[in-house]
């Protein structure tokens, strides 16, 4: 049997991605985000789970891909990064996917907005492709302090 990792994909503009389901704690639908003053551009601001204060980053944003509207579709993707959870916006969660290890490429220059850092390789899947993001690189050290200090 061929080594796999299970992925939970997504949709951001035109693009398919994916994120390692080890890092992800749940998927919510969009709650009322409270803003923060003087958060970081990325960061949406913050969200009450269940007593919980969790920071919320419009991954668009982050990457540099256009904004759009909030819709029916979008989702928070509630994660563990770095001993914290972050929630990150996406327009659409596709599903969870078993990708076979073979079938993930080294990425050089894949998006023309999306940063060569954050992304751990591209999987090459029947239904196209879908950019891996290493959700620990998409933030800087000076990024991640700031982000400590939000809820």
């Amino acid at each position: 049997m061929a080594e796999t990792i299970q992925i939970v994909g997504f949709v951001l503009g035109d693009g398919h991605y994916g994120l390692n389901i080890m890092a992800v704690e749940e998927i919510i639908r969009m709650l009322d985000i409270t803003p923060v003053p003087r958060a970081p551009s990325f960061v949406e601001g913050i969200i009450n789970l269940r007593g919980r204060i969790i920071p919320v980053v419009d991954l668009r944003k982050r990457l540099h891909i256009t904004a759009a509207p909030i819709g029916g579709n979008t989702r928070i993707v509630v994660m563990k990064v770095d001993e914290r959870r972050l929630g990150f916006i996406v327009d659409k969660v596709e599903e969870v996917m078993d990708i076979p290890l073979s079938s993930i490429g080294e990425a050089p220059g894949i998006s023309p907005t999306v940063k060569q850092q954050y992304v751990e390789g591209v999987a090459r899947m029947p239904k196209g492709m879908i950019i891996l993001l290493d959700i620990l690189r998409i933030f800087s050290p000076e990024e991640h302090i700031e982000l400590q200090s939000i809820g």
